[in-house]
């Protein structure tokens, strides 16, 4: 995790107020559905679009960083047996 990811989640806990990439993903999946459902007026839906955009690469990237981290764990780990 890196050091800018660490001091936002330190603020965000004194502050008791958390936001994880599940939240993200539930927010991409509620602006999705919005969008199906025609929530949106038609010039409104490049913007919206953006932000499911960001907030899908924002998930999938922390995703598989934390794939790639667990792999480096378990491979750290059978190295030590």
């Amino acid at each position: 995790m890196s050091e800018e990811n660490q001091v936002q989640e330190e603020t965000q806990a004194a502050e008791g107020v958390t936001l994880g990439v599940a939240d993200l993903s539930n927010a991409a999946q509620v602006i999705d559905i919005a969008v199906q459902r025609g929530a949106f007026r038609a010039g409104e839906v490049s913007q919206v679009g953006d932000v499911f955009n960001k907030l899908s690469a924002f998930v999938n990237q922390v995703q598989a960083q934390q794939k790639a981290q667990e792999e480096s764990e378990k491979e750290t780990a059978e190295v030590a047996e």
